[in-house]
């Protein structure tokens, strides 16, 4: 590979992947204390406000978490980002346990559901697919994608949940459970039983693929991830030009894998805007987020010239 870059022409909007806090009302066993809890304070409405207003003017807005919709003023942030302010994409990645008419009503573009196994997961399941085919008025269905958590120990139940979207025609895409950080390629695939891994593996993303590979090749985020064709150490990357990452605290990185340390800290305004990309230092890009960031592969480019 020499090139992979977003299968969508978004090289010229900043995506913001957003941690909004780490509260979370799950405790899953493969989320680190990093970035959940469920006993860390809300960051207050007026400076989530603030900080929306730094944001570059071609922004892509993506909350995360923890889980965004526990903020108590999740709803008024949403109001503010898209009518007030203008924003004309806002993703919530959410684990699928606020009631469906909560999904319906909020004036988002996106969704990312991600269903967990560890917990009531039949009844997310259900909202999800709610959600999915209920009859309702145009536009209030916004487009999403589930992220099916393939949990080692859960892969019965997660063959259940694939079997049930299947039926509705319901797009997914399966990922492997990432425990570690580093070494992950080779570890978290031991903790699989090799029938359930071969499974998974071939169960390609059902939606549609974002990521463009070389000019030619279009592959779901996920999908690179699972294959382990995810490494780009010393590669070129917009990371910090296509993307930044603001942490549950303000602290603002040019991705979620925080290549480049701290640009400073959006809650104090502190923070500058990288303007040059970042030659990646990292053995495996792990998040999905950052697999469609433009990224070249110099050495290689270099003997095709």
């Amino acid at each position: 590979m020499y090139k992979v870059t977003s299968a969508y022409n978004h090289q010229d909007k900043v995506k913001i992947e957003w941690n909004l806090g780490k509260r979370c009302n799950y405790d899953c066993s493969y989320c680190p204390s990093i970035i959940h809890d469920n006993f860390s304070p809300h960051t207050d409405i007026e400076i989530l406000k603030h900080a929306v207003d730094q944001l570059p003017h071609n922004t892509r807005l993506s909350f995360t978490g923890g889980e965004p919709t526990v903020h108590p003023k999740f709803e008024e942030l949403i109001d503010y980002c898209v009518n007030v302010k203008g924003i004309k994409w806002v993703n919530v990645t959410t684990n699928g346990t606020r009631p469906v008419n909560f999904y319906f009503k909020l004036p988002v573009s996106h969704y990312v559901f991600s269903l967990h196994f560890e917990h009531d997961w039949e009844r997310v399941r259900d909202t999800i697919m709610q959600y999915a085919v209920s009859d309702v008025e145009e536009g209030m269905r916004k487009p999403f994608i589930i992220k099916v958590m393939a949990h080692p120990k859960k892969m019965n139940e997660v063959r259940k949940a694939v079997i049930r979207f299947d039926l509705y025609n319901i797009k997914y895409a399966i990922r492997r459970i990432r425990w570690t950080s580093d070494d992950y390629n080779l570890f978290d695939d031991m903790r699989y039983d090799q029938n359930d891994l071969d499974w998974i593996l071939a169960n390609d993303a059902t939606v549609e693929p974002n990521t463009l590979i070389d000019n030619e090749i279009k592959m779901h985020a996920n999908d690179i991830i699972k294959k382990h064709m995810n490494k780009y150490k010393g590669w070129t990357c917009n990371a910090g030009l296509e993307s930044l990452m603001i942490n549950w605290d303000g602290e603002v990185h040019r991705a979620t894998c925080r290549v480049g340390g701290s640009l400073g800290n959006i809650y104090t305004g502190t923070f500058n805007i990288p303007t040059e990309p970042i030659t990646c230092t990292k053995d495996f890009c792990t998040c999905a987020a950052d697999i469609p960031l433009t990224k070249i592969n110099v050495p290689t480019q270099e003997k095709l010239l």
